[in-house]
């Protein structure tokens, strides 16, 4: 639009130019008819009579013979300029005059001027050289006027049409910003539920909802899939390995106090396979819970926890696994450190915890288990600290991702055999639990692994997923 007002000016500005020369033609046509009328040859007066006959007003005319000499001093309309520029005016016509085929325009002291010559004859008295300069400023002055007048209009319609422009614009997107939003608001629990197609939408739009619900249908079959074979192989594991556990601790109860050690002072054999069964045990249960919050399965029970006693079963639980490393905290002198959540699922990160600074640090430092009372965000928050290289600030979120395991302590054996998803399960149990689970740089060094578990409130319903 913008455009087309510019072309619009300049056809404007080029039609106002060619008809200002075109009227400036026309009265140098009669002033050469008039000159060449009889008598021949005309005297001054005669020349000057015909002369104020054709011309107007804001003209100046003069002749001159053909070797130059002046025939008639410049005369008819006076245009009004200061006597210092009549000269110049003269001086610049007769070279624009001499220098172009056709009329020439031309600009001195802020106003436009048009010259021109001809060929006169005057009768017997021979041929004349014939300068007409005309005065066009006030029609000058009126363009420049009606041009800005243009212009400021061209500016307003530009506003007035984005403005509105915007507004058919928005309410255009409208059914595109709800499409997005519909898409924004699916979750891997709810595939196999929302679809696109349902609601009403523009008929431009309806072809990619309908697409986007065939492909949500082949993603819910997929994860279903997979969900389905995750649940049923944790199931069907958790079976024969809880037979090779119980009967790893039997013929371990069974053996005699001073069996022997492996090679090089290894665990005996029983009690390797003993505790690979328990770690496989766990790892099994770690995933079948990632595949039952997938399916919203996920059931957490909330109840009242002592937190202290809850630390102190977990202590006695794991002194088999981290020996002497392992080190509880000494109880709060305040009053008893109560929340609320599900003490099955609160060992189960404190295993997960425990486990994963067992891989990552060196043997010979301490592991504690200790509990601080409320913060602003949780009403106990559980500790579970180590002494190792700790963890890079650039991993301490990707850490509780699936499947991502920390680079600290990576080229030992023991880290080597990590899953990955231990951690994912702690902060996954935390949030169903309404608590967070986040790790922060241990005061001495190492790592300090922090469960925020909230408040007690038996109102509340057990959480899910």
């Amino acid at each position: 639009m913008l455009a087309g007002y510019a072309v619009l000016l300049l056809a404007n500005r080029q039609l106002n130019a060619e008809n200002r020369i075109a009227l400036h033609n026309d009265g140098v046509d009669q002033l050469q008819v008039q000159l060449s009328l009889p008598p021949a040859p005309p005297d001054a007066a005669d020349l000057q009579r015909r002369i104020n006959q054709v011309v107007s007003p804001g003209a100046l005319v003069w002749l001159e013979l053909a070797n130059g000499v002046p025939f008639q001093e410049p005369g008819g309309e006076v245009i009004e300029v200061p006597a210092r520029s009549m000269g110049r005016l003269v001086a610049t016509s007769s070279a624009f005059s001499r220098s172009a085929m056709r009329p020439s325009s031309f600009e001195i002291d802020g106003r436009t001027f048009i010259s021109s010559s001809r060929t006169v004859l005057l009768g017997k008295g021979g041929v004349a050289e014939l300068h007409m300069l005309e005065d066009f400023s006030i029609d000058a002055e009126r363009e420049r006027q009606t041009q800005l007048l243009l212009i400021a209009f061209a500016g307003l319609t530009a506003l007035f049409t984005s403005a509105l422009l915007r507004l058919v614009l928005r309410r255009g997107l409208q059914p595109l910003d709800q499409l997005v939003a519909g898409i924004a608001a699916i979750q891997a629990d709810s595939l196999s539920r929302q679809r696109l197609g349902q609601q009403p939408r523009p008929e431009e739009l309806q072809p990619i909802a309908l697409a986007f619900d065939a492909l949500l249908e082949r993603l819910a079959l997929s994860f279903e899939r997979q969900r389905s074979f995750a649940d049923g192989v944790a199931h069907e594991l958790r079976t024969p390995i809880t037979l090779i556990s119980g009967y790893a601790r039997r013929l371990r109860r069974q053996e005699a106090p001073n069996a022997p050690s492996g090679p090089g002072g290894e665990p005996c054999p029983l009690a390797l396979i003993q505790s690979e069964a328990e770690r496989m045990g766990r790892l099994v249960s770690d995933l079948l819970d990632i595949a039952r919050d997938d399916t919203g399965q996920l059931v957490l029970s909330r109840q009242r926890l002592d937190v202290e006693q809850e630390l102190l079963v977990a202590y006695e639980r794991l002194a088999g696994l981290a020996g002497a490393r392992l080190r509880l905290g000494a109880p709060s002198e305040g009053p008893v450190l109560e929340a609320g959540g599900d003490a099955d699922r609160l060992q189960q990160c404190l295993t997960n915890l425990v486990e994963n600074a067992l891989k990552h640090t060196p043997a010979e430092t301490s592991i504690e288990l200790f509990a601080t009372p409320a913060t602003p965000e949780a009403a106990v928050v559980v500790h579970v600290r180590d002494l190792g290289p700790g963890v890079p600030d650039a991993e301490k979120e990707a850490i509780f991702e699936r499947f991502v395991q920390g680079s600290s302590g990576q080229g030992t054996a023991a880290a080597r055999r990590g899953s990955g998803i231990g951690l994912s399960v702690v902060r996954l149990l935390m949030r169903r639990m309404g608590g967070e689970a986040r790790v922060l740089d241990g005061e001495g060094g190492g790592a300090d692994f922090q469960l925020s578990l909230p408040p007690f409130t038996p109102s509340e319903p057990p959480p899910s997923a």
